[in-house]
This record gives structure tokens, sequence and C-alpha cells, in this order.
């Protein structure tokens, strides 16, 4: 069986968006693409390192879907809808409408997921809250799908961005205060930049 917190998988988590997160699981590696979720395995790890389930739900799905047609579902519909939403982010960047594509990947996993009120007991009073009425490995993608739905009906869309380093093809959306974030990371993108600034300068001052 996969280990779902394998360390060694290069979740790159800057997105702060599940949904962007997830377009960012195939970054680019010495100028090449380099595919992260390969396996079920992978997708509930990725699920577990980005916070939508926690890792006893992660060892739950990986006994009851690793080695299973559901499983395997879930990786190619998790694969599917990156590339959907990769093409809408794009869109949606520069100006235009996301497309159909994606908003069909996206009702078609929403609806995986039947729910039904539930009264829970709050001291002497009691709270209507809704549970989902079954359980399926497709429900592991519904937070997902609700993420970039919430992008698409509720975001704002100048706030997407794409890291502005031309090597790196990651997307985030821009919560910062003054709005103005440049790279998808200061550690990497962003101190690369800098440092090359840093030394143009220098050969400027030399020349």
């Amino acid at each position: 069986m996969t280990d779902a917190t394998d360390s060694s998988r290069a979740f790159v988590l800057v997105g702060n968006l599940t949904a962007i997160d997830l377009v960012n699981t195939r970054p680019l590696r010495h100028g090449e693409p380099e595919e992260l979720l390969n396996t079920f395995g992978d997708v509930v790890a990725w699920l577990e390192a980005s916070g939508v389930i926690g890792s006893a739900e992660a060892r739950g799905a990986l006994r009851k879907w690793d080695a299973g047609a559901e499983g395997r579902r879930v990786l190619e519909s998790a694969r599917t809808l990156r590339e959907h939403l990769r093409g809408a982010i794009e869109k949606l960047a520069a100006g235009s409408a996301p497309g159909n594509a994606v908003v069909r990947d996206l009702n078609a996993i929403l609806k995986t997921r039947p729910v039904h009120g539930e009264l829970v007991g709050q001291g002497q009073d009691f709270r209507l809250q809704q549970v989902p009425s079954s359980e399926q490995a497709m429900h592991l993608l519904v937070p997902v799908a609700e993420s970039a739905a919430w992008l698409l009906a509720e975001g704002d869309r100048d706030l997407l961005r794409k890291c502005e380093d031309p090597a790196c093809i990651l997307y985030f959306y821009d919560t910062t205060r003054n709005k103005r974030r440049r790279w998808c990371s200061m550690d990497g993108c962003g101190a690369r930049a800098k440092a090359a600034a840093y030394y143009a300068r220098e050969r400027r001052k030399k020349g």
C-alpha cells in the first residue's frame, strides 16, 4: 500500500487556494513538466499535505481504495480536473471566460456527495448540520471542487497571478496586503530574481 505521508513528494503549496495548488502539481523541473500525481496514493498524499484531509482519513482512504477501480477513477479525475483548471486559470488571468470544460468537471464532482440534514445537540439546544449521506472515493475531491467553484463564482480574478519568472509555470491567488506579489515563492523564484538583479547592477557598475 502506498504511504500517504511519504515526505519525498515535492508538492508545491504556494497557491493560497486548494484548487490552484492542484494546478501546481505539474511544475517544471529542469525545464520539463514533472508529474507529481502518478498514483492514487500521490493524490491522497497531496490532499493531506494541502490540509484537505487529515492523516487518519488519508490512511483510511488508502486502505479502502488504493488498489481498486475507485482509486484509479479519483486519480484520473484529479488529473483531468487539474488540466481543465489550468486552462481556466490561464483564461481568467488573461481576462477571458474560463470555458465550459472546467464547469462540467466541477459540477460532476460536486454532485457525487449527497448530503442530508442532521440535528446535533449543543447543551440543551440543537443545530442543524449537513452531513454526507454516503462515502465514496470521489468525495475526496469535493473540497478541491468547492475551492475551484468559489474562485469562479466569488473570487477576485485580478488577484489570480502567474509567477513572473519566465521559467516558472506556477500560479497563485494574491492575498498579500498590498496585492503586489510577483513570485510563486520568495525562497525560489523571488530569490533568483533578486540575485539576478543584483549581479546585473554589479556588472553595470564595473562596465
